[in-house]
């Protein structure tokens, strides 16, 4: 009965190499017609409706106050939107952990408010709205350079719309920001000034229609693979950007 067993597993080795062969390969990550594409967990292209791409590919994020000296990196790809300098900007981002990492549930940035779900292409993000400044923010080179130049510039406020949801059994997470330049007068996102009351409300809206998902991936030929470069202050791309994550201890059973 052994050469039945053995017969058997090599059937089953050659069922899966041609199932990788017809699939191209395996997975594919990165920039395809202008958008971030991926074709495999998930099979998935995002990217921004009317803003012009600024830059893309692969990055180098860590997270650093997981317990793991030096940081935790992650495999992330980016699609960044926008004029340089200048507001509106979307940003695209995948972040995927090692083996036996898992992100958190919860994806809420500290102090965001209007926190809900919202659904692309038939998928649920989690969707929620916070102040940020251009101190510490990643991105700061691409939207306003000056504050790193001067040491008593006012930093740039931002008014942010976040969509992240998770992916690959926990193992992979996808955010989606937009963004625009807070006005002088609004002080808070919770206590706007008169006759500015619709004024959140407007911005989400502006969100929610700024991005462009499509689910499975159409075409998994002609995925570019590039880095982004230094554009990125990859010092700050951490949990700030990222949130938590925590480590699955598996139950062994010895």
């Amino acid at each position: 009965m052994m050469w039945h067993t053995r017969i058997a597993a090599a059937l089953l080795c050659c069922a899966f190499l041609a199932g990788c062969a017809a699939s191209g390969g395996g997975q594919q990550r990165g920039l395809q017609n202008g958008a971030y594409a991926s074709s495999a967990r998930p099979s998935i292209s995002l990217g921004a409706k009317s803003l012009p791409l600024l830059l893309g590919g692969e990055g180098r994020a860590r997270l650093m106050r997981c317990g793991v000296i030096g940081g935790l990196p992650i495999r992330d790809w980016y699609a960044i939107y926008g004029v340089p300098g200048k507001g509106p900007l979307a940003i695209v981002a995948h972040g995927e952990l090692p083996v036996q990492w898992r992100w958190d549930g919860d994806m809420r940035r500290p102090f965001s408010i209007n926190v809900g779900t919202e659904v692309f292409a038939g998928e649920s993000f989690q969707a929620f709205t916070y102040a940020a400044e251009t101190e510490r923010d990643p991105f700061a080179r691409l939207t306003n350079p000056q504050t790193l130049e001067q040491k008593d510039a006012v930093p740039q406020r931002w008014i942010v719309r976040a969509f992240a949801t998770r992916c690959n059994f926990d193992l992979g997470k996808i955010i989606m920001e937009y963004r625009e330049p807070l006005p002088d007068d609004i002080v808070s996102l919770t206590a706007l000034p008169y006759g500015r009351a619709d004024y959140v409300s407007r911005f989400e809206q502006r969100a929610r229609e700024a991005f462009s998902v499509q689910t499975p991936l159409a075409n998994t030929g002609n995925i570019e693979k590039r880095y982004v470069g230094d554009d990125v202050l990859w010092q700050y791309m951490n949990e700030v950007f990222w949130g938590t994550a925590s480590y699955n201890d598996a139950f062994r059973d010895d």
